[in-house]
């Protein structure tokens, strides 16, 4: 767009929200308003709008409370519309045959059209109570097809679309799509659908999600060989065998059954832990290097042969069990285990680095998380074993609140055993924002507790240049003491605060001497970090787990909350919802034993 293109878009939207924006019903035609470019309608009252012959490419019409019909007629040019807050909506007629992207969000149409959208590339559906069918079966061109909270949909007809997405649909009995152009498919909370299209006839299949569509048991995307993500919930048998998957996690299926994930090259780490009910498992012909059944006693068949396994831990012995020649199953020792939680960006994967002394962790200073599932790894120290668990961090702002709290959960999960201690990773001063996410977490999960759960929790502050001077420590903690009122108050309620610094190793080497030094330097730096950290858990690690309750016994608490609305927020937690989930949810997971 020029620059003098963009002030004449932005004097044009100056001028018609100076006229319309009061009037009860909005009727232009073209001839007489020589309109192009973009067009935002927002926060209007009126109840009706009709648009003729304009020459807008875009079109926005949002949170109009009082819209009952819309008409958009003879608009060539028009390439992009969105009609987002208006539950009064019950009429929709387009006619702009050139539509490429299409939006609808809380209205109230109990039909659309889609007919003549023969050049619609991607459609996004959500919040639609009323809607109870779709069918855009005839449209060749869509490759995005994205559906949420549409709570009364039960019929869905696709076309060969690329990404299918459907969530909070819980009516939905039918769902046609074709699978040879397919790469992801996100299915979750549809509670009546109970089939979908054999995904192993998928040759394009990249994602693969499907989560609590509990009528969905078993699963077959075998030999769907350009799968690298998958993650699942709810099912008692899954053939994941000849994909790419990378890693894979079955803890939110804990009846499953039987498990095939056999010759997938990729696959390096595979979590069954919160499996009981498992009988048969062939995960042989990959390349993962530790295996950990200790929770699967109903285990009748393993084959686990042509591995790189170093470590298999077992609670039991059978003929039927095939090893890998040379590898003596052991039993597994109490561990440790440390949950590391924490924003987005703000240095968890980077503090269980440190904290098991490697690089297996990815770590990111973005705001969208590159830890896309929870991750562990156990570590020796001082003759004690310990289990770091990073879960996927808050306020990930490429994920739904649904997707995230699910992704924690399954974290929580892979140690059925429960924790023994939480580490809370500040990036940087303990802020207002940080008190206040903290005492929204104290207030929902901490203080349901009747024996001291804070003293299960360390603040972990990184980046603390003087982390090695004591004196310069128990300076800012005497501070945090006596300074603002919230935010010492969270302080003493909690067991300690740790400082560390944990400076970067992973740096591009562009000086040579240069760059190698301040690797060495911070390598350093970071081990000394460990060392502080890891003397401290020694001693402050509880001997008594924070147990957990069952996935299966938490799921409809899961749900309810998911279903119901958040409410009024404080303004630093508006776009930090996944907080407030995984807080609230958390009072129904957990218990102390």
């Amino acid at each position: 767009m020029t620059k003098k293109k963009g002030q004449k878009d932005q004097k044009d939207q100056q001028w018609f929200d100076e006229t319309y924006s009061k009037k009860e019903t909005i009727d232009i035609i073209g001839k007489r308003l020589n309109f192009e470019g973009s067009l935002k309608i927002e926060g209007y009252n009126s109840s009706e709008i009709k648009l003729k012959k304009l020459k807008l490419t875009r079109l926005e019409i949002r949170n109009c409370s009082k819209l009952n019909k819309v008409e958009i007629s003879e608009h060539n040019k028009l390439t992009s519309l969105s009609v987002t807050g208006c539950p009064e909506l019950t009429k929709l007629n387009c006619s702009s045959n050139g539509l490429t992207s299409l939006e609808i969000s809380g209205c109230s149409l109990n039909k659309i059209d889609l007919s003549k959208f023969t050049k619609l590339k991607s459609l996004y559906l959500r919040g639609c109570q009323k809607l109870t069918t779709l069918d855009c079966s005839s449209i060749e061109k869509l490759t995005i097809l994205n559906i949420s909270s549409c709570t009364e949909l039960a019929d869905i007809k696709s076309s060969k679309v690329e990404k299918l997405s459907v969530i909070d649909c819980p009516k939905l009995t039918t769902l046609e799509y074709s699978t040879n152009a397919l790469t992801s498919l996100e299915l979750s909370s549809c509670e009546k659908l109970n089939s979908i299209a054999n995904l192993s006839k998928a040759p394009k299949l990249t994602s693969l999600i499907k989560i609590d569509c509990p009528k969905i048991t078993e699963l077959n995307c075998s030999s769907a060989e350009k799968l690298t993500e998958l993650e699942v919930s709810d099912l008692t048998k899954l053939n994941c065998s000849n994909t790419s998957i990378g890693m894979l996690s079955t803890n939110l299926c804990p009846n499953i059954k039987e498990l095939n994930c056999s010759n997938i090259k990729k696959l390096v780490n595979l979590d069954v832990s919160n499996c009981s009910e498992l009988k048969i498992l062939d995960c042989s012909n990959s390349n993962l290097t530790g295996l950990d059944i200790t929770n699967c006693s109903k285990l009748e068949l393993i084959d686990c042969s042509n591995n790189k396994l170093t470590s298999l831990y077992i609670s039991t012995e059978s003929k039927k069990f095939k090893y890998p020649p040379g590898l003596e199953p052991t039993q597994k020792k109490p561990t440790k285990n440390l949950i590391i939680v924490g924003r987005t960006g703000g240095g968890k994967s980077t503090l269980s680095n440190v904290l098991t002394g490697s690089k297996d962790f990815e770590e990111s200073g973005t705001s969208f998380s590159v830890t896309k599932i929870s991750q562990k790894k156990e570590f020796p120290w001082k003759g004690k074993d310990y289990n770091v668990v990073d879960t996927i961090g808050v306020g990930d702002t490429q994920l739904s609140t649904k997707n995230v709290l699910y992704k924690i959960l399954d974290g929580i999960f892979s140690i059925p055993e429960g924790i023994s201690h939480i580490l809370f990773v500040i990036d940087g001063r303990f802020t207002a924002d940080e008190a206040k996410n903290f005492n929204l977490i104290k207030g929902s999960i901490f203080d349901i507790f009747n024996i001291k759960i804070l003293d299960y929790v360390t603040i972990v502050r990184t980046k603390f240049s003087n982390f090695k001077n004591v004196d310069k420590c128990n300076a800012d903690k005497e501070q945090l003491h006596n300074g603002n009122d919230i935010i010492a108050e969270i302080v003493k309620s909690c067991r300690d605060v740790v400082y560390v610094d944990n400076p970067p190793v992973n740096i591009e080497i562009v000086d040579n001497d240069e760059d190698m030094q301040t690797v060495k330097t911070n390598e350093k730096i970071r081990e000394r970090s460990r060392k502080i950290m890891l003397d401290y858990l020694d001693k402050a690690c509880q001997l008594d787990y924070f147990k957990l309750k069952k996935w299966d016994e938490v799921k409809k608490d899961v749900a309810t909350y998911l279903e119901s609305e958040y409410g009024d927020l404080p303004p630093e937690l508006e776009k930090n919802k996944e907080i407030l989930a995984l807080v609230k949810i958390s009072e129904s997971i957990c218990s102390i034993s």
